[in-house]
Order: C-alpha cells, then sequence, then structure tokens
C-alpha cells in the first residue's frame, strides 16, 4: 500500500506547479542544497532600475544625432530687387554720360596747394619719367584686381562652393551698384571741382613729363583708381564678415590683404605724380562709406523685403543721385 501512496503525491505535485505557470522543478542530484526562495527569478517590477549602482545601464538602440552643421549665409541675405537692377542700368548710364559726354574742365578752379601735399609729393614722387609711368600701370593692375575681387568671391564661395547661385546673383548686383555708385560720384567731383594735377607744375619745362600730353590735366579731386579701390575693399570685408561662417585661412585674411592692396594703390598714385595726397584720402573716404553703407542698407532692408535705391539725376546742369526707399 505504501508505493500507491507515493505515485499519488508526484500526481498531486506535478499538478500544482503547472496550475502556477511555472517550470516543474529540476530534479536535484542527491545531497544538493534546495533552491532558496531568494534564487527565484524576480518580477518585472521588483528589477531595479538601469543605472543603480552594481547594475549595468541599459544601451540605447537609437544613435546620437550629429552636429548640426553653421547655416550660411550667417548673418542672411541682402535684399536685392528688380529696382536694384534698374538703378544698376541707370548708374552705368550716368558713368558714361559724365565720363565721356560732359566735357572736362579746360581751366582750373583749384590751384593753390597746401604743405601737407607738397611734402607728400616731395617724399614719394618717382624721380623718372619712366618710374613714374611703372607706377601708374601698377596702380591700374592693382585697381582692376581689386574690383574683380567681390564678383569672383560671389562666384567662387557662394555660388561654387555653397551652391547657391541666387546668393551669388544678388551679391553681384550689389557689387556692381556700389562700384558704379562710387565712380559716378567721383567723376562728377573731378569735373566739378576741376583741381589741377600735381605733374602739370612739370609741365613748362624744357622736358615735361608724358602726362602733360594726356588729358584729364584739371581732374585730380578726388582720385578714381582710390575711390574704386577702397569701394571693392569694403565690399570684400563685408562679404567675409557678414555671409561667411568661417573666418580662418584665406576668409580670415582676404579682407586685411585688400586693404594693404588698397593703400598700395594710392601711394602708387601719388608716386606716379597723378593725384595730391588730399586726393587719396577723400577718395579711400568716398568708396569706402559707399562700399560698405550700400550692401549694409541692403542687409537692413532683407528683413522688410525693401532695400533704398539709388537713381542717378541728370539735367542740362546738374548732375546728381536721388536715394529712395522705406528705413
Amino acid at each position: 500500500m505504501r508505493w500507491p501512496f507515493l505515485l499519488l503525491s508526484l500526481l498531486v505535485a506535478n499538478t500544482s506547479w503547472a496550475q502556477a505557470g511555472e517550470p516543474a522543478p529540476e530534479k536535484q542530484p542527491p545531497g544538493a542544497a534546495a533552491p532558496s526562495a531568494g534564487d527565484a527569478p524576480l518580477a518585472p517590477a521588483d528589477r531595479p532600475a538601469p543605472g543603480t549602482p552594481g547594475v549595468p545601464a541599459a544601451v540605447s538602440a537609437t544613435p546620437p544625432a550629429p552636429p548640426a552643421e553653421p547655416s550660411w549665409p550667417a548673418h542672411g541675405i541682402p535684399w536685392v530687387g528688380t529696382w536694384d537692377i534698374v538703378a544698376t542700368g541707370g548708374l552705368a548710364a550716368a558713368a558714361v554720360t559724365v565720363e565721356f559726354v560732359i566735357p572736362s574742365p579746360t581751366v582750373p578752379k583749384w590751384t593753390a596747394q597746401n604743405g601737407f601735399d607738397t611734402g607728400i609729393r616731395d617724399a614719394l614722387r618717382l624721380g623718372t619719367d619712366s618710374g613714374r609711368a611703372t607706377a601708374g600701370t601698377m596702380s591700374d593692375v592693382l585697381v582692376y584686381l581689386l574690383m574683380a575681387a567681390p564678383f569672383l568671391n560671389a562666384t567662387l564661395v557662394a555660388g561654387i562652393e555653397h551652391e547657391r547661385w541666387d546668393v551669388a546673383w544678388r551679391l553681384m548686383v550689389l557689387d556692381a551698384e556700389t562700384i558704379l555708385l562710387a565712380t559716378t560720384i567721383t567723376l562728377s567731383l573731378q569735373k566739378a571741382t576741376a583741381r589741377e594735377r600735381p605733374y602739370v607744375q612739370e609741365c613748362g619745362n624744357p622736358s615735361p613729363p608724358s602726362q602733360c600730353s594726356s588729358g584729364g590735366k584739371y581732374t585730380s579731386f578726388p582720385s578714381g583708381h582710390t575711390t574704386a579701390a577702397f569701394a571693392a575693399v569694403a565690399l570684400e570685408c563685408f562679404h567675409h564678415g557678414y555671409l561667411d561662417t568661417s573666418h580662418t585661412g584665406w576668409g580670415g585674411a582676404v579682407c586685411p590683404v585688400t586693404i594693404v592692396a588698397a593703400l598700395g594703390t594710392g601711394i602708387l598714385r601719388i608716386a606716379a605724380d597723378r593725384h595730391w595726397a588730399t586726393d587719396i584720402l577723400v577718395g579711400g573716404a568716398i568708396g569706402g562709406l559707399v562700399g560698405y553703407a550700400v550692401p549694409a542698407l541692403h542687409l537692413l532692408g532683407a528683413e522688410k523685403k525693401t532695400g533704398p535705391v539709388v537713381l542717378p539725376t541728370i539735367s542740362p546742369s546738374t548732375v546728381g543721385l536721388t536715394l529712395a526707399g522705406r528705413f
């Protein structure tokens, strides 16, 4: 009667494990200790959270997001509209009219000199005719390179590097408008003031300078080369200061390098005996002011979707400019 009782006990134990949803306990080898209550698996609610001392942190399946690249342009895009294109064409027509239609003065209105101008001329003027001609040619090369720099910057940086040809087009229109405005102002002042160029003082000598046979003897003030050079420099510094996100390498050196080139242009104009020192100073001031003010006003106008418009005003007795816009 003992064996049937043992079989009945085993059947009851297996039935209770199945109803509890847990597997039947494994048979322990003889002499092994029975599992304690502390060795039972923990329920999910009772398990320690990741990060608890002694418990490894959970590994996230989502990789970290890569750092965002800086936006370009860094400080917005100058607003350039249809009126800027019209103004650029009008300024080009005005510059051509002042240069080739309005006659150059044949009698000087400004011949008095001062110690500052004569002292700088004596210090920098080259002593040979060929040396002065070389200095004049070098100044021509420098000013043309400087005037081309903003257009190259717009093409290479905005168009090719950043693939933003819409920004490149706006910058090129802005560059043309700025340089043409500075040029028109300079040409108008030269014919209005009719200042005598320095080399004219030597034209009465037995061996006069070669410049005496050229025109424009009384269009010295201000220096057109210096005005155009500093207008281009201001545009370059504006491009790299407001539009670029990086100021390393060439991006950081372009502004000071072009400033030195513009200063060299002015010095060469004195060495070539083409301008007085005050011509250079005033020309640099006009070019720098126009070269910075025009793009800065257009950058402010970007928020209002409207910018300043500069239109030439030409009449039989007056040559001027009109600035219009909402500020």
